[in-house]
Order: structure tokens, then C-alpha cells, then sequence
């Protein structure tokens, strides 16, 4: 069971008496532009192919993820999301511990939990700065000996925080034993001028990347993701692999979409002007403290006497959800996370917020 995760819009429709598309959801990391043009279009047109079964193994869509990376369709497996080879990792290769840099992702933790595999967590380093990297790598260099997985988010959700691919590199290849789940999910938003994808250069026999349609591309509801990694590590996942783990509606979506590689600036560009147009305005908030990142979702400390439950309370009574960041452990009272959406609507939750303020919370 799935606990704490951003983007229940439909609990909070039905707990106000409101239609799902009246929330206004910044607590889910998805593109803040509409669909990719031509996208509702196709899935239209190949609506009657619900009738019949999806490819097994996604054959046609790793074929065009291998065309677009330069690699081997072998090197591939798509699934239902990331969440699928997240859980499928450690359940299949069994590792002696999993180790994860705090705070992150929870499924991560989740995973592992689930394959009954022993964890060692580090940190947490909240912040997004250069001396949280260097502090990091040194503790990932130290915990990740014998048969490790280790799981990287980068960019990191939440903090927004990243490792350069140089650096991450000669990690991997300093801990050869381990294997190296680096999730790339974020990658996209920030693009290659900050995070270099792994993808683009040759694999190393331990390290798998993670990617995800359905942030950049805003189809979360279709549940479509992707694992990259050298042949002979794939194939192993392979055998882990669930039949028809990809709705067919969801392999022609991802086919399209790998080539949308204009869409993809165009959301880095609009999320780089509208951070920059939106920052000055959290600034008036006395009790709010950015903690800046590289990405389109910003992290806050939130500073008595307001608190993170105190004001993701309040803006749900007004149809707006943010991700408070209870399931990220190391910040869990202290922090709300915030994903840019339209101009718009990012002014409404700027007024919102100034209707809080100078209240203080009584409870």
C-alpha cells in the first residue's frame, strides 16, 4: 500500500464535494504545460485497441527508445512507471542491504522493505548545496561495499539537489560490487546543460537508470516508465518482469512521445522563466524559507509559528493541495514541497498563502 504521495486529487474532491478538475494540484511533480500537441489525438484514434492485449514486452516502444539513445532495444524494459523496477530492484537481485542518501524518494525505502532487505540510510542532508554533495558522495563511497543496491535520485526529490554525472560515474566505478539504481526522473526538467543523462554514455555492468513519461510528459495516469542498463543486467531483471505490465494505450503514448523532444525544452524553458517570475513572491512570506534546487518543484522550511501541517491544512480547504513531506525522512514536520503549474494558478497560491498570514495556527 501506497502511503503519503502527492496528487490525490480525487480524496480531496470528495472530502470538499468538488469535481476533480476544480483542485488545483501543486503537490504532484508532473509538466505544468498541457499534453504534448497530437497526444489526445492518437489516443482517440487507438481507443478500440483496448479490445485486445498490449505487446508483452513493449518490443515497439524499447525499439524507439533504443533509436532515440543510440542503444540496444536489449538494454530496455518498460513498465508501469518507475514504481515498477523501484520494487522491482532489490525483490529481484536480493542484496545483501539497500543504501539510500536522505531524504529521497520513500518508495525507495518502501522497496526494499517489501523484499525484506536490510537498509542503511545516510544523511539526511536537506539542503541543495555543494558542500551536502561532497559529504554525500563520501558516505555513499563508504556504505556501498559488498553486494549493495544503492538508489540515487538525481535530480533529488525533494531537496532539488544534484551530482554531476562525472562524479557519479567514478563512483560506480570506484564500488564496482554494488549495484547503482540512479533515478533520472527529474532529469528532464533541468536538462543536459546541468544533469547529463547517464544514458548517453557507455553502461557499466552495474548501473541502472530510471526514467519516467509520466512527470515531463504530465501522463501520471497512464503509468509508464523505463529501465536502461548494460544487456546482461537487464536480461537478469528481465526474468523478473511482469507480462503486459503496459497497457496498450500506454505503449502508443510512450512510441509518440520519445520523439517529443521539443516539448521537453519547451517545459524547461517556460519552468526556468516562471521560477524566476514566482521566487520574489515567496519571499514575502516571512515564515517560509526556500531551499533552493535545481528543478520545477521548490522546497520550503516552514518556520513557527507556522507549520507544514498548518498550512497544507489551510490551502486544502480552498480546493489546493501541496505535498507536505511527512513520508521524506529527515524533514518530515519541517517542510513543504511546492511544483510550479500554470502562471495563473501559481498567483492563486500565492494569494492563498497571503491569507494566512499574520494568522497564527491555534491548536
Amino acid at each position: 500500500m501506497i502511503h503519503g504521495h502527492g496528487g490525490d486529487i480525487y480524496s480531496l474532491a470528495r472530502e470538499l464535494g468538488r469535481s476533480p478538475g476544480s483542485i488545483l494540484d501543486f503537490s504532484s511533480n508532473v509538466s505544468p504545460l498541457p499534453l504534448p500537441k497530437g497526444l489526445r489525438e492518437l489516443l482517440i484514434l487507438h481507443l478500440d485497441e483496448i479490445c485486445c492485449l498490449p505487446e508483452v514486452d513493449s518490443l515497439e516502444l524499447r525499439e524507439a527508445l533504443a533509436g532515440r539513445y543510440w542503444l540496444s532495444s536489449g538494454q530496455f524494459l518498460v513498465g508501469g512507471g518507475t514504481t515498477e523496477w523501484i520494487y522491482g530492484l532489490p525483490s529481484i537481485l536480493k542484496p545483501d542491504k539497500v543504501v539510500i542518501p536522505l531524504p529521497t524518494y520513500s518508495d525507495y525505502a518502501d522497496a526494499a522493505k517489501s523484499a525484506s532487505c536490510r537498509i542503511e540510510t545516510l544523511g539526511p542532508w536537506p539542503n541543495a548545496e555543494p558542500k551536502a554533495n561532497a559529504e554525500i558522495l563520501e558516505s555513499l563511497s563508504q556504505a556501498a561495499k559488498g553486494r549493495s543496491l544503492v538508489y540515487i535520485c538525481n535530480p533529488n526529490n525533494p531537496t532539488g539537489r544534484f551530482i554531476s554525472t562525472k562524479e557519479l560515474r567514478q563512483l560506480i566505478s570506484l564500488r564496482k560490487e554494488a549495484t547503482w539504481v540512479v533515478d533520472e526522473s527529474y532529469a528532464p526538467f533541468v536538462g543536459p546543460d546541468l544533469v547529463s543523462s547517464l544514458i548517453l554514455e557507455e553502461f557499466p555492468p552495474n548501473l541502472v537508470v530510471l526514467r519516467s513519461f509520466s512527470k515531463i510528459y504530465r501522463i501520471p495516469g497512464l503509468r509508464l516508465g523505463y529501465a536502461v542498463g548494460a544487456s546482461d543486467l537487464i536480461e537478469v531483471l528481465a526474468y523478473g518482469a511482469r507480462p503486459w505490465a503496459v497497457s496498450r494505450l500506454a505503449q502508443i503514448a510512450g512510441k509518440y512521445l520519445v520523439d517529443q523532444i521539443d516539448y521537453e525544452q519547451e517545459v524547461r524553458d517556460y519552468c526556468k522563466k516562471e521560477k524566476v517570475r514566482i521566487l520574489p513572491n515567496f519571499a514575502e512570506f516571512s515564515l517560509l524559507k526556500p531551499m533552493d534546487g535545481a528543478t520545477h518543484f521548490m522546497l520550503f522550511r516552514v518556520l513557527a509559528p507556522w507549520t507544514a501541517d498548518y498550512v497544507t491544512k489551510n490551502l486544502r480547504k480552498n480546493g489546493i493541495l501541496i505535498r507536505d513531506c511527512k513520508n521524506f525522512v529527515g524533514i518530515e514536520d519541517e517542510c513543504i514541497r511546492i511544483s510550479l503549474r500554470s502562471g495563473s494558478e501559481n498567483d492563486s497560491l500565492i494569494n492563498s498563502l497571503k491569507e494566512l498570514e499574520p494568522l497564527t495556527p491555534s491548536f
